[in-house]
């Protein structure tokens, strides 16, 4: 019995009046502030609908409208309404959000639920909370085509929050340097983030990074803002040895409060509640009556959810070679491109710390070669796994006795710089780091100060902790799997593509996305690249594009001439002749504010496909949204006396929530790795209204087949590797912009064919 994450609604009233005029958005605030709280607005697609609240209400602007509350208008109004009401009906809890309405829990708290466990507790620890919070939003939904609904959506995450006054913590000698203040109580207009700590003097807190020119604020008006890695610093000075065991308690609390078991027991806690306020009360007489939770049913007419296929590896061109598994299939056949991968003896750099460069040895031979003939063995080696020669490693060893831990990056820069001098004719290499150094600062990080010295000469790195190296045998293969798949990837490789049947001449799908440049959060985001990664439609990574780094306002004119760059290499590349028919699928993460994508995207494509019949598709892809699925007929897998994926629905449902929009699950229940993990979220992707192209249950397969296609793992992940992909160039441009001498140049020369991002 699948299930979404809310509530049915029934809204009595057939219509409402009224008034519309047409206003710039630029006008829609100082039009609001000028109406007053007398009359109730929403805005859309350049009109402003305003709704007297009482008789006596005057001064509307537009003319008179009628709205049919089951059309698509009038629903949105209702919702708007809707919303704003939740206010009202939460009235004891003070909301940390307006919209969506948003509030935190008064009585529970995972930290405090979590301290029981411990004998004995700092007094400081009463400061660190994780509280449950509450998400409600109408949303408009259509289950089947000209069936509108208004649903009221539940999610319930945490916020962390840290109440400890600035002084308990330096105190308590935990390191507060760098950490962002915000205010305890804000005024209208006011930013909550005030800046980063510096020093205290006095009642008065010295601010390093801040708004404006004033570095200076009460010690009293601020406190630290939580996040895991706040609770972490401070946790572990307060806890000591004892942190770890107290954050898998942490961690146990929020699996129950937002896994499968726990997302079911709050959504019938939440409908207990709202059925004892319903109906709503809305403006013009409106009311809405919350019912039972929406449940997803296919009718004789219709399906609205649909099962799709199950992704195949494809390992041959001709693609008579498929498994169900990518290392099973990896092991059988080898990797899709085994006949024409030109570096079969690649010359691989090892940099590793001198203290443990024996282990490391010893760790990468079983790496090359396999862990020998046990029947046991799960992993045969990265040279007969993926059919190469004489794989090499050349050892370089940096000397880290003594070495103060914020020059370990200076020490590993020299140490490769002197190597890549005398010789640089490397086509990998893997960079070795302690574990404690792997979090320090991005300019002080060993990782990404060795991985610009090596990009910026072409060469692709792979990156392992010692920790991960030196690990039991068992893991160890498994760990082996994915380091081996990322590097033969990350030297041009195919591992594995999956299997599609071509139904036109040519089809590409592109990712597109950005990445803001901004040291902090403090700098004006105003720098911004573009991001374009081009596959086949079978999932072969063809290339990637870097735009020019540009100013927000340029960027609209950056991504259309940056599209049209790619769009005609690939064209040339794949010899697109006049007639043919060509399939273009673009996928977008999170498209840039006010910056219609879409719109530049297709006339983009347009103008690069004028000789050939075009059809085109533009899907937003989202984890970030209102919607969850539950299978209540799961109950979970049972390993080692603990139950994962209760509830969870398994992997390639697609359901429809709206004419044009599709959920599709990607984590199965087999696939929850842990039992306290939260309950998955499926992907949403949403058709553009200029696509031309508009199979929705093909377009939803092969964002699922893409899910197949990261090769940073041999499993499937979450996201289709368009986004996938652009993610982890965008993060990875964000921090090397902190490294002396980084350009991103070379990435769009040596390595634009490398996966050099896994």
């Amino acid at each position: 019995m699948l299930q979404l994450n809310g509530f049915s609604t029934e809204i009595t009233g057939g219509s409402l009046t009224v008034l519309k005029a047409k206003i710039a958005p630029t006008d829609v605030k100082e039009t609001r502030r000028s109406l007053g709280d007398a009359w109730f607005t929403m805005y859309h697609e350049g009109h402003l609908y305003s709704l007297a609240k009482n008789q006596d209400s005057s001064g509307g602007v537009g003319e008179s409208d009628l709205l049919v509350l089951s059309d698509h208008l009038g629903l949105r109004f209702v919702k708007t309404m809707l919303d704003q009401a939740m206010r009202g009906v939460f009235d004891q809890y003070d909301p940390v959000r307006e919209r969506p309405f948003t509030f935190l829990a008064h009585k529970v708290d995972l930290v405090e639920l979590a301290a029981k466990k411990l004998d004995s507790k700092p007094d400081l620890l009463s400061k660190f909370e994780i509280r449950p919070k509450y998400e409600l939003e109408a949303k408009l939904v259509e289950f089947r085509p000209g069936e509108l609904e208004l649903m009221l959506a539940l999610n319930v995450t945490t916020r962390w929050i840290c109440t400890a006054r600035v002084k308990e913590l330096i105190d308590a000698s935990i390191p507060v340097q760098g950490m962002h203040l915000i205010r305890k109580k804000t005024e209208p207009g006011q930013r909550r983030l005030v800046g980063t700590f510096d020093r205290l003097e006095g009642d008065v807190v010295l601010l390093k990074d801040a708004y404006g020119d004033d570095n200076k604020v009460a010690a009293t008006d601020v406190r630290v803002e939580g996040s895991k890695e706040v609770f972490a610093t401070c946790l572990r000075r307060l806890l000591g040895g004892r942190y770890d065991g107290f954050f898998y308690s942490v961690d146990d609390e929020y699996g129950k409060l937002c896994g499968g078991a726990g997302s079911d027991r709050e959504l019938q806690r939440m409908l207990g509640f709202l059925k004892g306020k319903s109906p709503v009360k809305l403006h013009g007489g409106i009311e809405v009556t919350i019912g039972e939770r929406v449940q997803l049913k296919n009718q004789s007419s219709y399906k609205t959810v649909i099962e799709l296929p199950p992704s195949k590896y494809c390992f041959d061109r001709s693609r008579t070679k498929l498994h169900q598994y990518a290392w099973e299939g990896l092991a059988r056949f080898g990797p899709f491109d085994r006949g024409s991968f030109p570096t079969r003896s690649p010359r691989i750099l090892l940099v590793a710390p001198d203290t443990v460069a024996g282990k490391i040895s010893q760790a990468l031979k079983k790496f090359r070669d396999g862990f020998g003939s046990s029947k046991d063995s799960k992993y045969d080696g990265f040279t007969d796994t993926f059919h190469l020669a004489n794989p090499t490693f050349f050892p370089l060893s940096v000397r880290l006795q003594d070495v103060d831990r914020s020059d370990v990056a200076k020490v590993y820069r020299k140490a490769i710089e002197e190597r890549l001098t005398r010789d640089g004719n490397f086509d990998a290499a893997f960079n070795i780091l302690h574990d404690e150094h792997a979090g320090l600062p991005d300019a002080q990080n060993p990782y990404l100060v060795a991985k610009s010295i090596l990009l910026s000469h072409g060469i692709p790195v792979q990156e392992a902790r010692v920790s991960t190296l030196t690990a039991n045998e068992y893991s160890l293969q498994y760990t082996f799997r994915n380091l081996a798949t990322a590097l033969y990837a990350k030297m041009g490789g195919v591992p594995w593509t999956v299997d599609h049947g071509e139904t036109v001449d040519d089809e590409l799908v592109v990712g597109i996305g950005n990445a803001e440049l901004s040291g902090s959060r403090f700098e004006k985001r105003q720098r911004h690249i573009g991001i374009t990664t081009v596959f086949r439609g079978d999932g072969n990574y063809l290339l990637s594009n870097l735009s020019k780094e540009c100013k927000y306002e340029d960027y609209p004119d950056v991504l259309r001439e940056s599209t049209i760059a790619v769009l005609r290499e690939v064209k040339q590349r794949n010899n697109w002749l006049p007639g043919q028919t060509v399939r273009i699928v673009f996928h977008a993460f999170k498209p840039l504010k006010n910056v219609e994508v879409a719109d530049i995207i297709a006339s983009s494509v347009k103008e690069v496909g004028s000789e050939q019949t075009i059809e085109f598709a533009f899907l937003n892809v989202s984890l970030d949204h209102s919607f969850t699925l539950l299978d209540l007929a799961q109950r979970g897998i049972t390993r080692k006396n603990q139950t994962k994926g209760v509830y969870v629905p398994r992997r390639g449902l697609t359901a429809q929530v709206g004419r044009y929009t599709r959920l599709v699950t990607t984590t199965g229940p087999h696939m929850v790795k842990r039992a306290n993990l939260a309950l998955p979220r499926p992907l949403l992707i949403h058709l553009h209204k200029q696509s031309t192209y508009r199979d929705l249950s093909y377009l939803s397969e092969q964002v699922l087949n893409f899910t197949t296609l990261s090769w940073r793992s041999t499993l499937p992940s979450e996201k289709p590797v368009t986004i996938l992909y652009s993610s982890l160039i965008a993060e990875l441009l964000a921090r090397l912009k902190s490294i002396d001498d980084w350009s991103p140049a070379v990435l769009n020369t040596k390595l634009r064919n490398s996966k050099w991002f896994l």
